[in-house]
């Protein structure tokens, strides 16, 4: 069976047809947007009012690393600004004199796979993941995309590292104790029939029927995949 996954246009894929893939496997290379504030008023010593005589780039436009910004020709002097950054100039204030850039830069970390399997096709805004047997479920509040190695956490309450550390805890209700002793165990994610009672940002998921849940239970499959943007939830080999 294929899994869909959606890839952003933003992020770089570091996957390749055919190969296989594990929860170690780097996917992503992400970009993140920084914005920029520049004072071109006060660098080139002029009336905040009166940038825009000087500027050599301007709202909606796009600029690199290396390129003039605004430049000041005196008699005597010149002063040039030099933009230290790729992106694109997102405003001019003529208030305060400064310009604001949205920098967009690859980051050094990756993001590893949240999914397991053999990757069959790559297109522009999807990967095809090629899984064994695998059921598919409807789930809601999935506030990320996620994923790992299942823990079914009704039937076994023996929470050690070995069994938590780097699984999904699958549940029908989890208490705050357990829930705070999984993520001191290192689980990666929950996924639980009941809403959560408090949420402390790790990964979380839904399941919207009970009758899904007693399959899921039932069945045991040993990885589930979780993806926010589909609200659809997949259970594996």
């Amino acid at each position: 069976m294929l899994i869909t996954i959606p890839l952003s246009i933003s992020d770089h894929c570091l996957l390749k047809e055919g190969q296989d893939v594990d929860f170690e496997t780097p996917f992503l290379q992400k970009k993140v947007e920084q914005e920029i504030n520049i004072s071109i008023a006060k660098n080139l010593s002029v009336p905040p009012e009166k940038i825009f005589h000087y500027l050599k780039k301007f709202v909606g436009e796009s600029i690199k690393k290396d390129e003039t910004i605004a430049i000041n020709k005196g008699i005597f002097t010149t002063k040039k600004i030099v933009s230290k950054y790729s992106g694109l100039i997102k405003e001019i204030n003529h208030s305060d004199g400064t310009i604001t850039i949205v920098s967009q830069e690859e980051t050094k970390n990756t993001v590893n796979s949240y999914f397991k399997g053999k990757v069959n096709k790559i297109k522009k805004n999807e990967l095809f993941l090629e899984v064994n047997k695998c059921e598919q479920f409807p789930g809601k509040n999935a506030n990320q995309s996620f994923g790992g190695k299942v823990f079914y956490a009704d039937e076994n309450l023996d929470f050690n590292s070995e069994n938590i550390s780097n699984s999904i805890v699958i549940c029908e209700n989890i208490t705050s104790y357990y829930k705070a002793k999984a993520e001191a165990l290192g689980c990666w994610g929950f996924l639980s029939l009941s809403k959560l009672t408090e949420d402390s940002g790790i990964p979380y998921a839904q399941l919207k029927n009970i009758n899904d849940y007693k399959k899921i239970i039932k069945t045991k499959l040993t990885y589930c995949t979780i993806l926010s943007n589909s609200s659809n939830i997949y259970f594996y080999q």
